[in-house]
């Protein structure tokens, strides 16, 4: 078997790019997702909610996000997302990594303010609401970065933003650097960003939820057993089970089934791949089961999400 430390599956997707470590992310909920499984990774991540609402959990805290809050998720740092019933929810994120400013280099903005949160000693705090001291500079200061990054999925440009020519622009790299800073000092200035009061016993359970999701998601087209996955973190089952829904929100099984459904939609979305073939390959040895579980994850039959996302249907 392959080894199960906590690096083996945080999030492996590459934000951006070597010379631009950025990468935009248009949300539109339902249609890119119902659910976003926990799961952590070595960016920053700043969404801003355009409209909708969601929930959000961060750190083992849930937060009901709406209109024009804004989201600051530290390096590392566990979250999700789960979509209300009947709700729609728009957002925009920037997820990258701290080299943008400057990481590497020993001056004193890294050594005050930058080093610190890569190294978890300062945390942002996770939402900021309208209102706040500050939300309106810094909700400016966001929109405006968003025009100088390519969105991931290629959507539509929004009514807000301002025409497609501004990224193409003489020095945008250096304009998404300097709004970069500005954003950080008003974080600062604002006290969105406080020292990390977590406990050694915290740091502790964390450690080991992150190990048992890296087993999962490294592991999630094998069967898997609760005696199994209870034995990765060096519990009991019973202790197991009862840590594993307090702290992931969810049973072990659900979240099992939620990753694999995830898999399997994003197979069907951007394929052509047989319904069948996909559950097999993700993990699912029951057909009529696996048919259960979709319809009641996403609402539809697998044929129908297929239809829905653009591709042909095939069995």
């Amino acid at each position: 078997m392959k080894d199960t430390g906590i690096s083996d599956y945080k999030e492996k997707a590459s934000h951006g790019d070597v010379l631009m470590p950025i990468q935009r992310y248009r949300c539109i909920v339902p249609f890119s997702y119902q659910d976003l499984s926990l799961h952590w990774h070595d960016e920053v991540e700043f969404t801003w909610i355009e409209g909708g609402s969601i929930d959000y959990g961060i750190n083992f805290e849930t937060y009901r996000v709406r209109k024009d809050d804004l989201l600051l998720i530290s390096p590392h740092t566990l979250h999700s997302a789960h979509a209300l019933k009947k709700e729609e929810m728009i957002s925009e994120s920037l997820v990258f990594h701290l080299d943008m400013l400057g990481y590497q280099t020993p001056d004193a903005c890294t050594i005050k303010y930058i080093s610190p949160l890569l190294k978890g000693k300062y945390r942002f705090v996770p939402i900021i609401r309208a209102g706040c001291p500050g939300h309106g500079e810094l909700l400016q200061c966001f929109r405006e970065m968003l025009t100088c990054v390519e969105d991931k999925n290629h959507s539509p440009r929004p009514e807000w933003e301002i025409p497609e020519g501004v990224r193409r622009r003489e020095g945008n790299e250096l304009y998404m650097k300097e709004l970069l800073f500005r954003f950080f000092r008003l974080l600062y200035q604002y006290g969105y960003v406080v020292k990390n009061e977590g406990s050694a016993t915290d740091s502790e359970l964390e450690r080991k939820l992150k190990t048992v999701l890296s087993y999962i998601r490294e592991h999630y087209t094998e069967t898997m057993s609760i005696e199994e996955l209870a034995g990765v973190c060096h519990f009991s089952q019973a202790h197991f089970m009862s840590f594993f829904k307090k702290f992931a929100g969810m049973t072990c099984v659900e979240y099992i089934n939620h990753y694999r459904l995830s898999r399997v939609a994003a197979a069907l979305a951007q394929s052509d791949q047989p319904v069948m073939e996909a559950a097999m390959e993700n993990g699912f040895r029951n057909i009529s089961y696996f048919n259960k579980l979709f319809r009641k994850e996403f609402g539809v039959t697998p044929r129908e999400y297929r239809t829905e996302a653009g591709k042909p249907a095939k069995q």
